[in-house]
């Protein structure tokens, strides 16, 4: 309420000032004194509308702090919608003798530097939210280790945390990790419950806390001998980071940094970032996208995604090592299975209404299976720092990138009296192929599932009733 009360003010003061500019603008760096009357009417009526036309544009929540390429245009109609409800209200009282031959310049001065001047206010807020000023944690650059950088190097982590851990993801990797000898801590907030994780309770190697990543103090504790981390909490999927905007940038960039601080501050090196191949967004496709590449994000969640990631490369130095890896889209079966997921959601579709619909189809994904993204992360732990560390991987495999109409083809190969509806029109502006050459030469990482194998699984466990309401709210992020 106090962020909401102190935008409100400072939006006042800039209406005010685009008022006084725009007038100086219009009679060369003076306001005429039989301008002053028309100047203080307008001034009035502006203050008095605008700040209301921008509260119904949601321009005073939290996430409008960030301005990104998705929050210019709505930023954009507010100042539009309250400058066209102004020219209406001017309009409306032209008989009043203030008003009278008021210069139309002014008004369209006026909008041109409101717009700046909003904008400005709020990408200033994203300034200082990227700088993390409230009570972050400080990393300790001088941090001295017990042991030597070979000794470090060469240390295989044995207790591992892993944020999200009772997720689509997590609740594969942790059962993964518990099997190959690891203790394993897990931090989940719980939103889809604990039933992915309840069998594992009995296992002396496996500890939950419910918990969110932004909870310094619970953090901290939870810590404690810990050798690696593995940051899978997020708010996953474009569709869920638009229905939770502000818990998403919370927790997928701000969340991730402040963790990966505390990491760093108490000389935890071994930090996994998990982050997404959305961020490579639209390409041209004419060539796989290698690390390097550039980043086209045009979708929020991959913008929280990039966010974290350059804060990530900051934080970089001897003394704190990060891993990040950029994951294809994941498909297959999971203990918190998903039904948003573009293979699992057609293939259900086409097992259950013997119907499945591609929207366009002429945007590429690279795809992977959730048990070798687990795998991947598990090699990435038990990799030498010296390969892995300060590294940005692509995760998944170059023979895995499709065309989504090539994955409804697929699908009906599985099912073959599935009828496939193609609705052209309504575009993905999302299209990237990536290369994923690295992962594979450096730490000879191969996928060994293909989408085939996910479609089929998939489409098995429901036939056999495993999912008894495929339709349930707990299968979709941005459901719940």
């Amino acid at each position: 309420m106090r962020n909401k009360l102190l935008f409100l003010i400072l939006d006042i003061i800039l209406i005010v000032l685009a008022c006084y500019f725009s007038f100086l603008l219009r009679f060369d760096g003076t306001l005429p004194e039989n301008r002053i009357d028309g100047f203080y009417v307008f001034t009035i009526l502006a203050v008095l509308t605008t700040p209301a036309i921008f509260y119904l544009f949601n321009l005073y929540k939290k996430s409008w702090s960030f301005v990104s390429l998705t929050d210019l245009p709505s930023i954009l109609r507010g100042v539009g919608v309250s400058g066209l409800f102004l020219v209406i209200v001017l309009y409306v009282m032209r008989a009043n003798p203030r008003l009278i031959e008021f210069p139309r310049s002014v008004f369209f001065l006026y909008v041109i530097l409101l717009f700046f001047l909003v904008s400005g206010l709020r990408f200033s807020k994203r300034i200082y939210w990227q700088m993390l000023k409230s009570n972050s944690p400080k990393a300790k650059d001088d941090l001295v280790l017990p042991l030597t950088n070979n000794e470090i190097n060469n240390h295989k982590p044995k207790n591992i945390l892993v944020t999200g851990g009772a997720g689509y993801i997590g609740s594969v990797l942790v059962r993964l990790l518990l099997a190959n000898g690891y203790n394993v801590k897990v931090v989940d907030k719980l939103l889809f419950g604990d039933d992915s994780l309840k069998e594992l309770y009995s296992n002396p190697n496996f500890e939950l806390t419910k918990g969110d990543i932004l909870d310094k103090e619970l953090m901290s504790r939870v810590l404690t001998d810990i050798d690696a981390v593995v940051n899978l909490a997020a708010i996953v999927g474009e569709p869920a980071c638009l229905a939770k905007k502000d818990v998403a940038l919370q927790t997928n960039y701000v969340g991730s940094v402040y963790l990966a601080r505390l990491c760093k501050m108490l000389g935890i090196r071994r930090f996994i970032q998990a982050s997404t191949c959305s961020t490579y967004g639209q390409q041209d496709n004419k060539e796989k996208v290698p690390e390097k590449g550039d980043l086209f994000p045009v979708d929020f969640y991959g913008e929280t995604k990039i966010y974290a990631e350059k804060e990530l490369t900051k934080l970089m130095d001897a003394n704190f090592n990060p891993t990040i890896l950029r994951f294809s889209t994941v498909y297959g079966l999971s203990p918190r299975m998903r039904f948003d997921l573009v293979v699992n959601t057609l293939t259900k579709k086409a097992t259950i209404d013997k119907k499945l619909t591609i929207f366009g189809g002429d945007q590429w994904r690279p795809l992977v299976h959730v048990n070798d993204i687990s795998r991947a992360i598990a090699l990435v732990l038990e990799s030498p720092l010296s390969r892995v560390g300060s590294q940005i991987f692509n995760v998944g495999s170059n023979s895995e990138n499709y065309l989504v109409s090539e994955v409804g083809g697929l699908v009906k190969q599985s099912i073959p009296d599935a009828v496939i509806e193609n609705i052209g029109g309504i575009q993905d502006k999302r299209s990237y192929k990536v290369d994923f050459t690295k992962i594979n030469k450096e730490l000879g990482f191969q996928t060994e599932k293909k989408v085939q194998d996910g479609i089929i699984e998939i489409r098995d466990a429901i036939r056999s009733g495993k999912f008894p309401d495929p339709e349930n709210k707990s299968y979709y992020n941005h459901l719940m």
